[in-house]
């Protein structure tokens, strides 16, 4: 150990810990607040630099109150999924109107570690706010366990609320054209379980299917991927007098059609697909296919809006859900007769 108290003319700094005991400055804070998964070597050499250093936990908290920051915190979950991404992309932009920059932290595993390293590494940063992305209930459960000084937003894009989620929207807009050109006998291809898009898209897809008396006879279990559409395809059974199918995102639909077409059955003239997403190609393929395009940009500027609210200690306007738009394209048509 080498720096003294009475050579520093400010108070110590996390980062100042943990320059002297050799650690990240997650490590410091974790060790501050307490965690016991720490070795007890390092223990004791964070434990040596905070009494040599004099540091005051308190003082740090206290600055994280007190001190203007123009950050904001994004952890995100599969940031590079397209609904994760647009969201992204709208926050950004409303950030910056308001004056903040959003930093940014990608998660692939939904352990509790990662979740603490990544809400460590905002407190050390000193953001304003956080502003949580997820597709997953489990990954919402271990933020509202984690406790922080920080205002937290959980993005509301796929949360239940007083109005229908954009996955919820779609999921009955979908079911609603293939009725209104007359199927009665439909497919579905679901997304991945355990995650939030894809059961309101499945659950709104079936309740208003069995609202309007047709019947969902055949379900195919997917994972987002064009592989997984085409294994569909080849599932697919012609008997079953199925006439129209919801895929619950596009680049399944994109797979799910490719298999049909090579299988000799047509799309639209036996069967009529709808996907999820809008994905750019959509309109550029053969057939041209017909889609729910989420409004997630938005949904992204609603999510920033009421965070800053909270970093602002004022009230919020109530969350309300951006929709979706149906696009009609030449992959669906009206039911085969007979």
């Amino acid at each position: 150990m080498s720096v003294a108290p009475s050579s520093r003319d400010r108070p110590a700094t996390v980062y100042d810990v943990a320059a002297l005991a050799g650690v990240s400055a997650q490590t410091v804070s974790r060790f501050v607040k307490g965690f016991e998964g720490i070795r007890p070597a390092t223990r004791e050499r964070v434990q040596a630099a905070i009494e040599e250093l004099g540091y005051r936990p308190n003082h740090a908290a206290r600055l994280l109150r007190t001190q203007k920051s123009n950050r904001i915190g994004a952890l995100v979950h599969d940031m590079f999924e397209r609904g994760p991404g647009e969201l992204l992309r709208g926050a950004a932009i409303e950030a910056r109107r308001w004056g903040y920059s959003l930093n940014v932290v990608g998660i692939d595993s939904l352990d509790e570690q990662s979740i603490d390293d990544a809400f460590d590494q905002f407190e050390v940063e000193q953001v304003a706010g956080i502003l949580v992305v997820t597709l997953t209930e489990e990954l919402r459960e271990v933020v509202r366990r984690r406790s922080s000084n920080i205002p937290v937003l959980i993005d509301p894009a796929d949360a239940p609320g007083p109005t229908p989620t954009t996955s919820e929207s779609g999921g009955r807009e979908a079911a609603l054209h293939l009725l209104a050109l007359g199927h009665r006998r439909i497919g579905l291809i679901s997304g991945p379980e355990g995650r939030l898009p894809s059961k309101q898209r499945r659950d709104s897809f079936i309740q208003a299917v069995d609202a309007a008396g047709a019947d969902v006879v055949a379900e195919w279990p997917g994972d987002w991927s064009p592989e997984a559409g085409a294994a569909a395809a080849e599932a697919f059974d012609p008997s079953a007098g199925v006439t129209g199918v919801f895929a619950a995102n596009d680049a399944m639909a994109i797979g799910f059609i490719h298999g049909l077409i090579r299988r000799g059955i047509e799309v639209p003239g036996a069967v009529s697909v709808v996907g999820f997403d809008d994905i750019p190609v959509a309109a550029y393929l053969q057939p041209e296919l017909t889609t729910v395009r989420p409004i997630v940009n938005d949904e992204g500027k609603t999510a920033i809006d009421a965070l800053i609210a909270l970093i602002e200690d004022r009230p919020a306007a109530p969350i309300v859900h951006s929709g979706t738009e149906l696009v009609a394209r030449s992959s669906t048509a009206p039911a085969p007769a007979g």
